[in-house]
């Protein structure tokens, strides 16, 4: 007899091949990775390539005369000077940008209050109730327009309506 031992000498174990679990003689060996030669060494990712490349020095005019900064400095300038001269579609990049980066309050956006009216409304809504009826001066949650002394009733001038 021969002491090598081959995987039918084995004593069979229960074991089911389906769905994540392959065949024992096709699985991976212990000690061994399922890509042994895995990442080469110095290949670099996209973000280490897009911080790399705006991160380089560039010269470009401004006005006539040269300007020197990193894409990422001249970038953000022409934005900038882009909204500032009302381009809409420059300005709705820019706006949120800021807000994200250096938030309200660096904006000077908290310095706005709300009304008395406003607040009591912001309060009632964010405990749950409704807002009482009587207590408002501005319109009602239907929609309806306030009174105005000039304002005629829908209908003919006379106020009246026709059915």
């Amino acid at each position: 007899m021969s002491d090598t031992c081959h995987p039918d000498d084995e004593p069979s174990r229960e074991y089911e091949v389906g769905y994540g679990k392959p065949p024992r003689h096709s699985q991976f060996q212990k000690g061994q990775s399922g890509n042994p030669r895995g990442r080469k060494k110095g290949t670099r990712g996209l973000k280490t390539i897009l911080g790399e490349e705006i991160g380089t020095r560039y010269t470009t005019r401004i006005n006539g005369e040269p300007t020197t900064g990193t894409k990422q400095e001249l970038m953000f300038r022409a934005l900038a000077t882009r909204a500032a001269h009302g381009d809409i579609k420059a300005a709705a990049i820019l706006i949120p940008l800021l807000i994200n980066l250096f938030g309200p309050e660096d904006l000077g956006l908290s310095g706005r209050r709300l009304s008395a009216q406003d607040q009591a409304l912001l309060e009632a809504m964010l405990s749950g109730r409704t807002p009482e009826a009587g207590k408002s001066d501005g319109p009602s949650d239907a929609g309806d327009v306030p009174d105005h002394p000039d304002a005629s009733a829908p209908g003919d001038e006379d106020g009246s309506t026709r059915t």
